[in-house]
């Protein structure tokens, strides 16, 4: 044998399988490939084994063996013109089988805190239904890896990661599910919070509480993001509804910073510069964190002469002295939708995807800032 020969797996086993088995078992795994991907319902006549074996580039005899022995495993049952369907059994198998892999914008960890909150959920339902999760982090501004879409059967993306996706994909090999991420077609669900609602829900309760003057922060870097847009124009529309005038609502652009420090030396550099009003519903809860922090440092009180609501700040409000008055995004509830979709996707054929949105209410959680 030539020395640069590779040699067959076969020859350093001395219990190698027997090679009509494996090509029985080659056949098996081509067949039960071919009822995943084409997403064969249970009780789904499988074709013809003639038309069957040719497509999958098999014998007839290979292929009449191995739904025999599928059979036998509960894949498959036979009909009496010796056609096969798919068992019901085989829903659970296909299920559990299922590799799901979800993209979060981050370098060494999830960027978002709300995202922090959604994976948590997604990891303990996944534990629970016996599915199978990978965690991929997308640093910004960098390309995705294409090596996500192997030994990946649904793919979930986030918000940050979902225009690096679009923009570089042209198609997809997987259904793609977005978790509030700008909606697109081409996603075979796109989960999103409302959040044009929870801007309007913040408005409301001002409102109640007769605030006549409002000041909304936001992040500088955000001004194109549609979600924030989306908070900042709910929350105007109920706002101005309500009679208020155009000059009783201000807004303001704070500088992007991933410093901690330097974000609060910039939010009391504004707060100096400007007799503070008496509300702010302050966009990011990072951002609202430390518009009270700095407010404590400048000796104001919260609430009584500065009220302050959050976005998202729900974990790190719990914290805060006083607690945050937020707008919480149900992340439990984004990841139970993910999941009920996922569990219902080995029961659609590929010609079935249909493109659909589902919006979820937030929740207003009132604590001590307002």
């Amino acid at each position: 044998m030539d020395v640069n020969t590779p040699k067959s797996k076969y020859l350093s086993q001395p219990n190698a399988v027997p090679r009509a088995n494996t090509c029985k078992n080659n056949a098996e795994e081509s067949i039960k490939h071919y009822i995943q991907s084409h997403r064969i319902r249970p009780q789904q006549k499988l074709p013809p084994i003639r038309a069957l074996s040719k497509h999958l580039d098999l014998s007839r005899d290979s292929t009449w063996r191995a739904l025999q022995a599928m059979q036998k495993n509960g894949w498959v049952s036979s009909l009496p013109n010796k056609r096969y369907v798919v068992a019901e059994s085989v829903y659970t198998e296909i299920l559990n089988s299922l590799k799901i892999r979800t993209l979060f914008s981050g370098d060494k960890f999830i960027q978002f805190a709300g995202f922090r909150r959604l994976a948590d959920y997604l990891r303990k339902m996944c534990r629970y239904d016996n599915l199978e999760l990978d965690i991929s982090l997308v640093p910004g501004g960098k390309l995705i890896n294409e090596s996500i879409w192997e030994d990946c059967d649904v793919l979930l993306v986030d918000s940050d990661s979902s225009g690096q996706l679009l923009d570089q994909f042209e198609e997809f090999p997987v259904p793609v599910i977005g978790l509030d991420a700008v909606y697109s077609d081409r996603y075979h669900t796109n989960i999103v919070t409302d959040h044009a609602a929870g801007g309007s829900m913040v408005a409301e309760y001002m409102i109640e509480q007769d605030a006549k003057e409002v000041c909304i922060p936001y992040f500088h870097a955000t001004e194109a993001n549609p979600r924030v847009n989306s908070r900042i124009n709910g929350f105007m529309q109920t706002w101005f509804e309500s009679g208020r005038d155009i000059e009783s609502l201000k807004k303001i652009s704070i500088p992007w910073s991933r410093n901690n420090f330097q974000l609060s030396l910039d939010v009391k550099e504004y707060l100096l510069s400007i007799k503070p009003l008496p509300n702010y519903f302050v966009t990011d809860g990072r951002l609202a964190v430390s518009f009270l922090d700095v407010c404590d440092y400048l000796s104001l009180s919260i609430p009584k002469e500065v009220k302050i609501v959050g976005y998202d700040a729900t974990r790190i409000g719990e914290s805060t002295t006083p607690t945050m008055t937020t707008i919480q995004q149900d992340m439990e509830k984004m990841a139970l939708e993910a999941i009920t979709i996922i569990k219902e996707i080995p029961t659609l054929a590929a010609s079935e995807w249909t493109s659909r949105i589902i919006r979820l209410k937030p929740n207003l959680v009132v604590r001590g800032s307002a």
